[in-house]
């Protein structure tokens, strides 16, 4: 007898096993800050520490410049407020203090031709960035955050990855768990992204999307995938989790707990281990595109508020093949994504009890040949799916 179950519809159950915990970041702590251009904290879990990189150069003027949107990355903009366990990333307009024009990291490779301009407004624009110093290979990941949702505010929680300097490395790919912006909640934007039919700046609704282009010469977008989401319940402004499922076979997208997204098209799916981000910064095509063309000055200071961020990974044993011929064996399981799953029972019968909830995945072959039942109040799932590369 086989047993499936593909689709889920609601974000990964922590009841699981086969799901390990990469981090929990939970930003507690008193003595949290950042060091010349990282900080290793150890959360919760004892079995990772997150490694976090602010945008931040030490060799220039401490900044990070982008000419895409309206912003200078700082550390000094991401603040860990250990009375509330949270982190502030903040952006602030500074329109006496324009930050010197030098060479600068940018956060987008060369190949963007941001040059530097010494009358650019975005050297007014103070805004924060945290991102993982190592890359992560597929997994779930979940922030829970409260948004500013003025217009030009761009908050973001996202995986990336390009180096065309690279030979080995020579690709475009990311995932936008979420995005807001006012541009792109614009009906009449008519940019790349898909209009939004609840109206211009909306704070009930947001954006996701998926680009990737894998050739070595070409460095477009193969695959875009950006779209307004329907409307949440509740402003944006208010507590949300948002989160991502990213497995080679698929991305599902979910705004707390709902799936409210999917994407299945394996040749088009990012399989390179991507850097995990959440930014906040002012977007310059919003400013411009509800201003006539003219670009006004947002003049402020506001925040997005992080409280966790939570990444798990699967536990990938796709060489593996695991024969249950007893309870005891069941009882004991070493759960993982296994190329099969057989319970023969030869020698007494298996059951799955009353209060236990089991997942099983596999690659190939899962099959119950012998005396095997799931108690009235018990759940099994079995999930079959692609192993990486």
């Amino acid at each position: 007898m086989m047993l499936l179950c593909l689709n889920m519809m609601a974000q990964i159950d922590m009841n699981d096993k086969n799901w390990d915990t990469l981090f929990i970041e939970d930003f507690l702590g008193n003595n949290r800050g950042w060091g010349r251009n990282f900080i290793e904290h150890q959360s919760g879990n004892t079995n990772f520490q997150p490694v976090w990189r602010c945008y931040y150069n030490e060799w220039n003027s401490g900044v990070t410049l982008s000419h895409k949107m309206h912003h200078v990355f700082q550390r000094s903009q991401c603040v860990f407020q250990p009375q509330e366990n949270n982190l502030h990333i903040i952006a602030e307009h500074k329109s006496d203090t324009a930050l010197r024009c030098g060479t600068y990291e940018l956060p987008f490779p060369s190949w963007h031709y941001y040059n530097c301009d010494s009358t650019h407004q975005g050297l007014y624009y103070y805004s924060g960035c945290i991102e993982t110093l190592e890359k992560i290979r597929y997994g779930y990941f979940e922030i829970r955050c409260q948004l500013p949702v003025h217009e030009g505010a761009f908050p973001a929680f996202w995986l990336w990855g390009a180096d065309k300097s690279n030979p080995e490395d020579k690709y475009y790919e990311e995932i936008d768990v979420f995005e807001f912006s006012w541009a792109f909640e614009d009906p009449n934007f008519t940019g790349w992204y898909s209009p939004n039919p609840h109206g211009t700046g909306n704070p009930y609704c947001f954006t996701s999307g998926l680009y990737y282009c894998d050739t070595a010469t070409n460095h477009g977008r193969e695959t875009s995938q950006a779209r307004v989401y329907p409307m949440i319940n509740d402003s944006l402004s208010h507590w949300h989790t948002f989160s991502c499922e990213w497995m080679p076979e698929h991305i599902l997208w979910y705004c707390d707990g709902n799936l409210i997204d999917e994407y299945r098209n394996p040749d088009s799916i990012p399989h390179h281990p991507l850097t995990l981000k959440t930014n906040y910064s002012i977007d310059r095509y919003a400013l411009k595109n509800h201003n006539n063309g003219s670009l006004p000055e947002w003049k402020g200071t506001d925040t997005m508020v992080v409280d966790y961020i939570k990444v798990f990974q699967l536990d990938w044993e796709c060489n593996k093949d695991e024969v249950i011929t007893r309870q005891s064996d069941l009882n004991s399981f070493d759960y993982g994504v296994k190329r099969s799953i057989a319970i023969t029972s030869t020698i007494e019968p298996v059951s799955v009890g009353s209060s236990d909830k089991v997942t099983f995945r596999g690659t190939d072959s899962f099959e119950i040949t012998g005396p095997f039942q799931v108690d009235s109040g018990g759940e099994m799932t079995v999930i079959m799916q692609q192993c990486p590369e």
